[in-house]
């Protein structure tokens, strides 16, 4: 197995469906995560042979949803309101997958903010949404 890159940790908090998906990893500067990573395995591939665009859109979500909550501090939940995505090129078995969130706009209850996925330092994949601030218990 190729080894993880110097600078990440495996990511400790996870919910069962990120589980599956990973294992993530996160690079923390500051006392803030500035990027979440992924080794693109077998089991993240479509029929095609090609990371799974679901994949790619799941990561993004997090790694936005994870820059929004810093901005509050980490102090409130936060949930997915609006999500576009564009795919620019594929990833592929063995890649190590980079996203970069950045928060646009930041409001009392909805924040804008995009984020973009690299394969050795290229742009694969962006994605931008708009995200609401709910109680941390989330929204039910």
């Amino acid at each position: 197995m190729t080894p993880i890159p110097d600078g990440y940790r495996e990511r400790r908090y996870n919910s069962d469906f990120t589980d599956l998906c990973g294992p993530f990893f996160e690079k923390i500067e500051n006392g803030q995560q500035t990027e979440l990573a992924l080794r693109i395995s077998r089991k993240h591939s479509n029929l095609r042979g090609i990371t799974h665009g679901g994949l790619l859109v799941t990561i993004a979500d997090s790694a936005i949803g994870d820059a929004v909550a810093q901005a509050y501090g980490n102090e409130v939940g936060i949930v997915t309101v609006s999500l576009s995505s564009e795919f620019f090129k594929p990833a592929n078995v063995g890649d190590w997958l980079v996203a970069r969130a950045t928060v646009q706009k930041q409001g009392r209850s909805l924040t804008f903010a995009d984020c973009f996925l690299y394969v050795n330092g290229e742009k694969i994949f962006r994605a931008s949404g708009v995200f609401a601030v709910v109680d941390r218990k989330g929204a039910r």
